[in-house]
């Protein structure tokens, strides 16, 4: 059993799955993962995910935009769920780059700011312009000031830490491999 039909139910699972548009899938799909979580500022998460996908510019950029936090947010999704269902290996590529892997202990923030340094030099090194993209859209939505007014101090300062000097860094190599 795909791991997808337990959050959405097998009469669901078979209609996105025989589903050919590829954004009206994805969006679909997450509608139903993320239709009651909220973000970090109370609100419904499924705007994050629509904000991150309306920034992309292509289609395939769009669903890697709805997906993206599909895998690492809902326990127990795999990318082999999301093949099976027809997401196409290129967006699937791009969502392995851009997903953090679970760890098994809690990290310290230091640990924390190390991984993510690593993550954002992995996703730079692969060269793929659409994993890069989609990150800066992802970090540049988390990141928003008028989004980032709405959360604790302490969460505030945590995402400047975090996301400051790799959203710069992510931003130089969109630019020149965008050239």
């Amino acid at each position: 059993m795909n791991h997808l039909e337990r959050y959405i139910g097998s009469e669901e699972f078979k209609k996105i799955k025989d589903c050919e548009d590829l954004y009206f899938k994805s969006f679909t799909l997450v509608y139903y993962l993320f239709q009651d979580r909220k973000d970090s500022a109370g609100y419904p998460y499924i705007d994050h995910l629509k904000r991150v996908s309306n920034r992309m510019t292509t289609l395939e950029g769009k669903v890697a935009g709805l997906l993206h936090d599909t895998v690492e947010d809902i326990d127990g999704v795999t990318f082999d769920d999301l093949r099976e269902i027809g997401i196409p290996e290129k967006i699937i590529e791009v969502l392995i780059l851009v997903t953090n892997k679970k760890v098994d202990r809690p990290l310290t923030k230091q640990e924390k700011l190390v991984c993510y340094g690593k993550k954002i030099d992995s996703i730079i090194e692969s060269g793929n312009f659409l994993a890069i993209e989609l990150k800066i859209s992802d970090m540049s939505d988390n990141y928003n000031p008028t989004r980032l007014a709405l959360c604790s101090k302490e969460l505030r300062d945590w995402f400047q830490l975090k996301y400051e000097s790799q959203l710069e860094k992510l931003c130089s190599a969109y630019e020149l491999i965008g050239l």
